[in-house]
């Protein structure tokens, strides 16, 4: 390399002496900054009215001063009426003076014949008008219409002129400066944001403020993203979308408040990235619904074993304040394949699955397959359809005896059930979620409590015997706050009374917060002597301060511990609990879904009070149950005791 060239490295000849680096060119800058383009707006601003304010005190003394001098030039007309006054420009100078009276700025007026000038109008101390501004006045002449030499010199006053343009130049002064420090403060914040990287930025934008997880718009531009990539995968699937949602988390949230809520839903947000590890797209969608993508597995089996990982993980207690709760995790998986549907379908399927996980029964994993697609048709085609049956009164009541351990008849349980004009009867099932989910629950239920106070009464019209109906109450229901009195409307159209209706509330309906208006529904009911019966006992969550608290008078165990009884691994003790609790609180027992002679026997050995189920008689409609009782009618008679409220077993027995 020749030793002339510059090195790669430092730009220096090598063996050449460094020599002193020149002074660098300062960067030009524009003279024309945002702060001088400010004051120079101001500034014109503030010359422009000012220039506008004398240009009005100009045109106000030519005015007046034009009123002068037509009064001066009357004056030899004032001086033929009163011949041997005073010279006429005396008598012009009172007239003047009158005329002037009410022009307060104005100082002077000096009437010019030619060169010859006399001061018509003057206040002391005020100087002759020599030059177009002798502060503090303004001189203006004006000239006179009727003789071209004479002219009118007027001194007009400035100062009230200047005042009242100073006020306006400082309300502009205040108000550009108000623009200036609104324009500084938003440069300042613009160069605090340029100082955070851009990365950072972005993820600001892409994260759930509560979980730090992706939010729901992040996780669905990534799994676009993964679905619109190239597939090397020879496999049936790319990977798994999965959809959890939070069961109990309302429950939570009414008993304890939004922040106890939002703890709960940090607490979960860490429990699944902990447990999915760093490499799963993981976000919050909204509320206590979460998702997944799972790209490295592919097999059901693999998604089952973390699934299980993930239910125990979540529902491990959570300590908020004094207590600790617990929240259940119902998922819904959707294995899919790169291209084969859009972001929208992906996600209902997963959602679907997830869906038919809370059916089933909570915390557990479903994969979604079509017949779920098939079902969320038929639902949607049900919502349609179920307000025109509310409408039409599509539906009819069946009814199902409970009975004491004496085999007497203590009372029977409605069921309503919908008789579609096309499809023929439809599973309460279907479409009681339904009429919850869309608020037609409510009229629903005001219709069924109708039908079942009209039943009561046709029935007791036939002499027969028949203490009271239970009905089921929903949530929904309990928050209308017409209820009660809409309840005692129909009893007292039907001619019936509180003791003749029984209210089941769910065990998590029931469980709501002190302070909710479901619950404050409850308590009216109850004191207005409406009996309350706790439907599907064991089966949600408890506290035994709210059982005494509402005056619960029954426990209803759900059928899911009967079915037990008799079966080869069936364990007794949590069944003899539920039904000595309920001994020791002062309320009856009653076990539903009893289907075999042998759980008969077992129940009454407990202790368990009343029992209903197929065993004894099929839900029947209100022509069956007239013949029903009829035959039933021997054994006790109407007068027997029958009306009476359900004596306890030692009372039976006795």
């Amino acid at each position: 390399m020749a030793s002339g060239l510059p090195s790669p490295s430092t730009g220096v000849s090598p063996g050449a002496t460094s020599a002193p680096h020149a002074p660098q060119a300062p960067v030009a800058r524009s003279r024309l900054t945002p702060t001088r383009t400010l004051i120079g707006v101001t500034l014109l601003l503030c010359a422009l009215l000012l220039g506008a304010r004398l240009h009005d005190a100009w045109r106000r003394a030519e005015a007046q001063g034009a009123i002068a001098l037509s009064v001066i030039e009357q004056g030899p007309a004032m001086q033929a009426i009163a011949p041997g006054a005073a010279p006429p420009m005396l008598g012009a100078t009172e007239a003047v003076g009158l005329a002037l009276a009410p022009m307060a700025a104005i100082l002077s007026m000096e009437h010019c014949q030619g060169s010859r000038c006399n001061m018509v109008h003057e206040r002391p101390g005020v100087p002759r008008c020599q030059a177009p501004l002798a502060w503090p006045a303004l001189c203006v002449s004006v000239p006179s219409a009727l003789e071209p030499l004479d002219t009118l010199k007027v001194a007009y006053d400035l100062r009230p002129t200047l005042l009242q343009a100073g006020g306006e130049v400082a309300v502009c002064i205040a108000l550009m400066a108000t623009v200036g420090a609104v324009w500084r403060r938003a440069r300042n914040r613009q160069r605090s944001a340029d100082l955070v990287p851009a990365p950072r930025l972005r993820e600001a934008a892409e994260t759930d403020a509560l979980t730090g997880l992706l939010n729901r718009v992040a996780f669905e531009t990534a799994l676009q993203r993964h679905n619109e990539g190239l597939t090397h995968n020879t496999q049936d699937t790319d990977g798994c979308l999965m959809y959890f949602d939070l069961d109990r988390f309302k429950l939570i949230n009414d008993t304890h408040g939004h922040i106890a809520g939002d703890q709960v839903l940090k607490a979960v947000a860490q429990r699944l990235r902990y447990t999915l590890g760093g490499g799963v797209l993981l976000g919050r969608l909204g509320g206590d619904e979460f998702a997944a993508l799972l790209t490295d597995v592919s097999s059901r089996a693999n998604i089952e074993t973390i699934c299980r990982v993930l239910i125990e993980q979540v529902t491990k207690p959570i300590q908020i304040g004094d207590v600790k709760e617990w929240v259940g995790l119902s998922i819904g998986a959707y294995m899919l394949k790169r291209g084969e549907l859009n972001l929208g379908e992906m996600l209902h399927r997963a959602d679907l699955a997830m869906y038919e996980a809370k059916r089933a029964g909570r915390g557990r994993l479903v994969f979604y397959d079509d017949s779920m697609d098939r079902a969320a048709r038929s639902r949607a085609q049900v919502q349609a359809d179920l307000k025109k049956a509310i409408e039409e009164r599509q539906f009819f009541m069946v009814y199902q005896p409970q009975f004491d351990q004496h085999d007497r008849i203590r009372g029977v349980e409605s069921m309503v059930r919908w008789r579609h004009p096309t499809r023929g009867l439809i599973p309460p099932q279907e479409f009681i979620p339904v009429a919850e989910k869309t608020g037609l629950i409510v009229p629903l239920g005001k219709m069924v409590l109708d039908m079942v106070c009209a039943d009561l009464a046709a029935l007791r019209a036939e002499r027969l015997p028949l203490p009271y109906v239970s009905l089921d109450v929903s949530l929904r229901q309990l928050a209308d706050v017409t209820l009660v009195q809409v309840v005692q409307d129909v009893l007292s159209k039907h001619g019936l009374g509180p003791n003749d209706l029984e209210f089941e509330v769910s065990e998590s309906t029931a469980m709501v917060g002190h302070v909710d208006k479901e619950n404050e529904t409850l308590k009216t009911l109850s004191s207005l002597s409406f009996r309350i019966a706790i439907d599907g006992f064991g089966t949600g969550y408890s506290s035994m301060t709210r059982l005494l608290d509402l005056k619960v008078d029954k426990l209803k165990i759900d059928a899911r511990f009967i079915e037990g009884i008799g079966q080869p691994h069936f364990n007794p003790a949590l069944l003899e609990l539920m039904i000595s609790l309920a001994s020791r609180l002062g309320v009856k027992s009653v076990a539903e879904g009893v289907q075999t002679l042998e759980q008969v026997v077992w129940l009454r050995q407990a202790g368990c009070q009343m029992l209903q189920g197929d065993f004894y008689t099929l839900p029947m409609n209100r022509m069956q149950l007239l013949d029903w009782l009829r035959k039933q009618e021997g054994d006790d008679g109407f007068d027997g005791g029958i009306w009476a409220p359900t004596q306890v077993m030692e009372e039976c027995a006795a």
